[in-house]
């Protein structure tokens, strides 16, 4: 029988002995609906799902302990049977909408449309804003500063952020690197003693996303799937007076280039600091249009006025030949 969990799920044709599908899920189903009937994408998306398999969209739970899937021929979202916990509700509704977005994706569209490509984009921007909002804007005269981490970090064993909260102790590392240390958008340096905090939620949740993306086993060399609930990446927040970090040398800017960057080796008390997205999820999963065939090149005409300077000019047409 086939495991299907947070790894693209296989389809019903790869797979020579199919599990059947398990049942619906009351309360998760209840959870689709009532998205279906607030979030309009939800309602179109599902719709279209629904149109493609000629089935109702529902949510079951697996019989493994770990994961979360999307089963086509069923046209059902699968979660591990944790999440059906209510102390889990909010990441299993994170969950829902993500698996929703993968389905959509397996639709597949054209991107030689432009007007298909946009809305599918539209819509997949907007499934992964339901899933991770933005945050809103801090008073004028306050810092509010994001911490991009996972849940192990959270969490810890009694001495974690939630705990002990940011402690320039457990700052960093003497080598001075970062385990995603190729992440672009998040090129700080991890030095020791400093803790590396940014103004900006997206280039956060970002980085958070990355620990989800390794809790799901989609890192390369690392496929071993983990709970995302347990090793997924969230993002927490703290307010700092302007006054107390402009021109205090224990806070310094990052060498990244962004000026949202900072770092601190100020003990941010525990109390201070809340969790502000509890499940940083892949996304958006947009597609983009192919590149123009030969038929479509711009071409490069010469000017044909003349020129003192030696150098030739080329027109650049607006329309395509």
């Amino acid at each position: 029988m086939p495991i299907y969990h947070d790894e693209p799920i296989r389809s019903a044709r790869d797979t020579a002995n199919p599990a059947p599908a398990p049942p619906p899920h009351q309360v998760l189903t209840a959870c689709l609906t009532q998205f279906r009937a607030t979030e309009q994408v939800v309602a179109d998306v599902a719709g279209a799902l629904e149109s493609a398999h000629g089935a109702p969209l529902t949510v079951a739970l697996l019989d493994t302990p770990v994961g979360s899937g999307y089963l086509p021929a069923a046209n059902i979202i699968v979660l591990s049977a944790k999440y059906a916990t209510p102390g889990l509700a909010s990441i299993a509704g994170k969950l829902i909408l993500y698996r929703l977005a993968t389905a959509f994706a397996q639709l597949g569209v054209d991107a030689r449309d432009p007007v298909a490509l946009q809305t599918y984009n539209a819509r997949q921007e907007r499934l992964w804003r339901l899933t991770n909002p933005p945050q809103d804007a801090p008073p004028a005269d306050v810092y509010r500063f994001y911490h991009g981490t996972n849940r192990c970090n959270y969490d810890g064993d009694g001495d974690g952020i939630q705990a002990a909260g940011l402690a320039p102790t457990k700052a960093g590392s003497d080598i001075g690197c970062k385990r995603w240390e190729k992440h672009d958008i998040a090129r700080e340096s991890k030095d020791q003693g400093w803790n590396t905090v940014t103004l900006d939620f997206a280039l956060a949740l970002s980085y958070a996303r990355h620990h989800t993306e390794w809790a799901m086993g989609m890192k390369r060399n690392e496929p071993t799937l983990r709970d995302v609930a347990d090793e997924g990446g969230l993002v927490v927040a703290f307010d700092m007076p302007k006054t107390a970090v402009d021109g205090n040398n224990r806070w310094r800017r990052d060498n990244s280039g962004d000026r949202n960057n900072f770092q601190t080796m100020e003990a941010i008390p525990a109390q201070q600091i809340r969790v502000v997205e509890e499940l940083a999820v892949p996304g958006p999963l947009t597609a983009v249009a192919p590149p123009p065939t030969s038929a479509q090149t711009p071409i490069i005409k010469a000017d044909s006025t003349p020129n003192t300077t030696g150098t030739r000019r080329r027109v650049y047409p607006t329309n395509y030949a």
